[in-house]
């Protein structure tokens, strides 16, 4: 069929597609998003966002986040990803008026009773309300929103941070380490790291 080959495979299990084609057809357990085509904030395709995607994915497989919060939402569709895999509770931020209008008329193209709140607020809005952060953002910006992305997780939530390369990775996982966040694992795609840290549970801290 000849708009499959219009689909774009951004993890093993997400694939996404131009909106004016039909739905296609999916490996078994798959989901694929439409995107509006010619979006300024990428197709899906940089490292940073597959490897986010495919973690975010594998996650969301895993367990049900009742709250995902997605920083520097761009097209959205990171937190499209958690809303096909029945996260309840999903927030986009971006300073970017242009991204909020793009992640807002993606968003709008998926068939769920789950609506996405997509807004220009800090991460820390909510308070510590989410169980699944994840910015995909440069250092600077990743730098300088560490404190209020440790404060939006909740005990035992996940922190996933990309967009900055290996040689930056160091000072990276020193510096949300000094938050009270646990280094989890990390994985790399071509020059791009992607982190992940986890809010201890109370009584797990270490006094």
């Amino acid at each position: 069929m000849v708009y499959q080959q219009e689909m774009l495979k951004i993890s093993p299990q997400v694939f996404l597609y131009d909106a004016r084609l039909p739905v296609p057809q999916l490996p078994a357990g798959a989901i694929a998003l439409p995107q509006h085509p010619g979006n300024i904030f990428g197709d899906g395709s940089h490292p940073t966002t597959r490897l986010c995607a495919g973690a975010v994915d594998f996650l969301c497989r895993q367990h049900a986040f009742s709250g995902v919060l997605d920083v520097g939402t761009g097209s959205g569709v990171l937190a499209r990803i958690a809303r096909a895999r029945a996260a309840r509770f999903i927030v986009g931020t971006d300073i970017n008026p242009a991204a909020l209008m793009a992640a807002q008329s993606n968003a709008a193209l998926d068939s769920h009773p789950v609506d996405i709140a997509i807004l220009n607020t800090a991460p820390d809005h909510w308070g510590a309300r989410f169980d699944l952060v994840v910015a995909n953002i440069l250092e600077g910006p990743l730098r300088e929103l560490a404190p209020s992305l440790s404060q939006a997780l909740g005990e035992g939530g996940l922190l996933l941070i990309s967009g900055f390369t290996r040689l930056q990775t160091p000072g990276l996982l020193e510096l949300f380490s000094s938050y009270g966040l646990t280094y989890v694992n990390a994985s790399q795609l071509e020059e791009w790291v992607l982190l992940m840290f986890r809010r201890p549970l109370s009584n797990q801290l270490i006094l």
